[in-house]
């Protein structure tokens, strides 16, 4: 049954050779498979994220990918140092970090297409 299954991300880019180096390289997430208009990456548990070429791609002007963790604050430093630039929203402290009451500490940044990501304490 799907309730047992495991979930891929699908979005675009504009340049897979920067996908594939902010993900892999600034990130730290294995690539999966590569094409020269696609690749996948591997997150924990089976999930994954498949990222292809799109000519006349638009941003996501919502999030398309949520990556979760138990250290919000930490998470969001170690990007920061590397390179990570997190949105300065109207619901975000100056750690760029929402602390919403009964909502998980979520932060939020860009990648280089300039789709939405966050980092966020488990949902669960």
């Amino acid at each position: 049954m799907l309730k047992d299954s495991t979930a891929t991300a699908c979005f675009s880019t504009d340049d897979v050779a920067k996908t594939k180096e902010f993900y892999n390289g600034t990130l730290g997430v294995p690539i999966l498979m590569e094409q020269d208009d696609a690749v996948a990456f591997q997150f924990a548990n089976g999930t994954a994220a498949f990222i292809y070429l799109k000519e006349d791609h638009v941003p996501a002007a919502h999030t398309v990918l949520i990556l979760t963790g138990a250290d919000v604050e930490a998470e969001v430093a170690d990007l920061k140092s590397k390179g990570v630039t997190f949105a300065d929203l109207p619901y975000t402290d100056d750690d760029g970090i929402a602390r919403e009451e009964n909502m998980p500490k979520t932060a939020w940044f860009q990648d280089p297409s300039g789709n939405w990501v966050a980092v966020g304490e488990n949902f669960a």
